[in-house]
């Protein structure tokens, strides 16, 4: 069996990324396997980072707030700032990896307050739309294939001139965005969505150890228990106990591999009713009992963050 890396995206209490890329060259090409982080999925997340990501094997379901897509070999989707968002692999896929170029908005804009932020970036960001999707068999999409597979290829010279060379591509990039895809969305209300739905994030967070009660979180957020629900399932393409379940057994994970809490403690602290229903729960989303896993887990060196 191949070594468990249990990766996971390091996130604050309002599911920001807190990885932090380098401030002289904030650029970084991310190459990703599914498999590789914890329960094979990508965690909930939003970034001050823009992602553009290209899909190399299998298929994926990328969530953005309210919208979700299936993205085959051969796609390739750009994910804005501040957008809460997971990624999955589609059901029937057995491995599933992409690579991201992901950069602070500043390798676009050169400087806060320039006509490039002020004309080309800035109105994005108020756009309708979460994410965005492009495929290699539209022509106008062949030069952002074509620039980012050569940073892909050219990515271990990591020199003056490579750097200078991305910063181009990702602008020349961005342009042929804006040109066909960028510009010609609406208008959206984007804010109000993402602190709604994250004041409901937070509860689950807050209270995730102990019994949860739908009625008080409904109370919590402002909303009726069949509201909370509805919006919930619509927002974030997963019932809130789904999304509960994902979050304590991802919790019970860390406990595993940072400390030597028996498998009863553990269970208890994440509040599951019974050590059993527990050990059923996990095995269900790990495909390993917590024992077996954390017997895995203590076998590699490698430790829970992406880097």
């Amino acid at each position: 069996m191949n070594p468990i890396k249990n990766l996971i995206i390091p996130v604050d209490e309002d599911l920001n990324s807190t990885i932090k890329l380098n401030p002289y060259f904030p650029f970084l090409l991310s190459r990703d396997d599914l498999s590789e982080y914890v329960g094979g999925f990508v965690n909930w997340h939003k970034q001050t980072a823009v992602e553009i990501s290209i899909v190399l094997e299998g298929s994926i379901h990328v969530t953005v707030l309210e919208r979700e897509e299936t993205m085959e070999v051969g796609d390739g989707f750009l994910i804005l700032p501040g957008r809460l968002h997971t990624l999955k692999p589609h059901k029937d896929a057995k491995v599933v990896k992409y690579f991201t170029f992901i950069f602070e908005p500043v390798l676009l804009t050169g400087f806060k307050g320039s006509f490039f932020e002020h004309t080309f970036y800035l109105p994005v960001l108020s756009k309708k739309e979460t994410f965005h999707k492009f495929n290699i068999q539209d022509t106008w999409t062949h030069p952002i294939f074509e620039q980012m597979k050569w940073v892909y290829d050219h990515e271990t010279e990591n020199s003056p001139a490579f750097q200078l060379n991305v910063q181009r591509i990702v602008q020349d990039i961005w342009i042929i965005l804006w040109n066909n895809l960028l510009s010609k969305e609406e208008e959206g209300n984007r804010k109000h969505h993402n602190s709604r739905v994250l004041k409901m994030i937070e509860y689950l967070h807050t209270n995730y150890s102990s019994k949860f009660s739908l009625s008080d979180m409904a109370t919590h957020c402002n909303v009726s228990r069949g509201e909370c629900c509805r919006y919930f399932k619509k927002m974030m393409h997963m019932t809130i106990s789904d999304y509960l379940m994902e979050y304590r057994v991802s919790s019970a994970v860390e406990l595993l591999q940072s400390t030597d809490l028996a498998i009863s403690e553990i269970s208890e602290s994440m509040g599951f009713s019974s050590q059993s229903y527990f050990i059923e729960s996990f095995k269900k989303k790990m495909k390993l009992s917590p024992l077996a896993y954390r017997k895995l887990l203590r076998g590699t060196s490698n430790g829970n963050g992406l880097y």
